[in-house]
């Protein structure tokens, strides 16, 4: 409904439909919460209907006027609903390992990352749909960058906070593992759209579509490890 309201532009409406949902989905995540003993993070069913509330928070409070942006971010959402369909209907597990403060924390700030990174993903896609390089258009695609910057950087400390847990855990012992490879195939695709060089329309256009299509190698990464 938010969806239809959002197409017809009656934003006032879907403003409503949008807050009643965000209150739905906070509510599933607490029951879910209650259920299992932990934070809703740790499988593709809890995971993304957090991922979900985050996204729908922003756009619930976010105050532009770009009308498709609003769309492009409810699409975000029904993907993710989606997606998360296709898996379990019920939170992970209760397992002693979820009590761990650092594996509370890994989890968290990669969601958070990840619902920012699709988030981030809106803004270049109305970038591109725009086509008009005035100012406006190009504050788009700043603001694009300026959110992926900002969930490069938690997917970073989540990172981080994933080699004190391993250390903790297997001390100097390492080897390849999915979540390992996913986060370096992760970090190599965002060093390529950060690092993309030229000026003017057509390179600003290749780091739009570069930075756009971040939040859907996220998401398609996430749902692999997800098998194994």
């Amino acid at each position: 409904m938010s969806f239809a309201f959002q197409v017809s532009r009656r934003k006032s409406s879907g403003l409503v439909v949008t807050g009643c949902a965000l209150i739905i989905n906070g509510a599933a995540l607490i029951v879910m919460f209650k259920q299992a003993g932990h934070i809703p993070v740790f499988n593709i069913f809890e995971s993304f209907l957090f991922m979900t509330f985050i996204l729908g928070t922003l756009s619930f409070f976010h105050k532009g006027s770009e009308t498709r942006l609003g769309l492009w971010i409810l699409m975000d959402i029904l993907i993710l609903l989606g997606v998360s369909l296709l898996f379990t209907h019920e939170p992970a597990p209760s397992n002693y390992n979820y009590e761990f403060i650092f594996i509370i924390l890994f989890h968290v700030f990669r969601y958070i990352s990840f619902a920012l990174t699709l988030y981030s993903s809106a803004y270049f896609v109305e970038f591109i749909v725009q086509r008009e390089k005035d100012e406006r258009t190009r504050a788009l695609s700043q603001q694009g960058r300026n959110y992926l910057l900002l969930s490069t950087v938690l997917f970073l400390i989540s990172e981080y906070i994933g080699i004190i847990w391993c250390q903790l855990g297997w001390g100097d012992f390492w080897m390849w593992g999915v979540t390992f490879f996913q986060s370096t195939i992760i970090v190599l695709y965002l060093m390529l759209a950060f690092h993309i060089p030229g000026k003017g329309k057509y390179s600003e256009d290749i780091k739009a579509v570069f930075g756009g299509l971040t939040g859907l190698v996220v998401l398609i990464l996430t749902v692999i490890r997800s098998f194994f």
